[in-house]
């Protein structure tokens, strides 16, 4: 079982995205911080913060702190927006590994087996795909792998993850722009 999961392009993917969040957080990070950043590129600062809010989003490591940094840099409304655009990017790509995880493991098999409950849980239901986002630490995981992995539309999906990201994205910039405040 561990070799199949650490021989599938699904974890494969997953693990190179961790690599390349690292990487760029990393860069970021040598180059002075988001601030530095937007300095140093300007009006282009953005086609750096959201790719790298974007990959971190996906892994593990929390990209929240990029988000108030967005409303820091930026401003609330600018953002606000590029938060919600590398959310966005990053819920996409989740789910897209959900689907290829579909692929590579025997998902339906795995369903059939749990409790007749759970198999009818609405998992492509609207409630479900935007409210499981604000379930604290893995919500937002769970609600972009989980429907990729059981079939979910991507019609569907991608209209409630656009929905379900508005209110995080200007939170976290208000945050940001808020401590400018002080």
């Amino acid at each position: 079982m561990i070799a199949r999961l650490v021989g599938s392009n699904a974890f494969q993917l997953a693990l190179g995205l961790c690599g390349v969040a690292f990487l760029l957080t990393r860069w970021v990070n040598a180059h002075g911080g988001p601030t530095a950043v937007w300095e140093r590129f300007g009006l282009f600062a953005p086609a750096v913060s959201v790719p790298v809010q974007a990959f971190v989003a996906v892994t593990p490591f929390p990209s929240d702190v990029l988000c108030v940094a967005n409303g820091t840099v930026y401003g609330f409304w600018r953002g606000a927006f590029f938060s919600w655009i590398g959310w966005y990017i990053a819920a996409l790509v989740e789910f897209g590994i959900g689907r290829r995880a579909r692929v590579d493991f025997p998902v339906d098999d795995w369903l059939a087996r749990l409790p007749e409950c759970l198999q009818r849980f609405p998992v492509a239901h609207p409630a479900f795909l935007i409210g499981a986002r604000f379930v604290p630490w893995a919500g937002g995981h769970i609600s972009t792998l989980v429907p990729g992995a059981t079939g979910v539309g991507a019609g569907r999906f991608a209209w409630c993850a656009a929905i379900a990201i508005i209110p995080p994205s200007i939170l976290m910039a208000g945050l940001g722009a808020g401590l400018l405040a002080l």
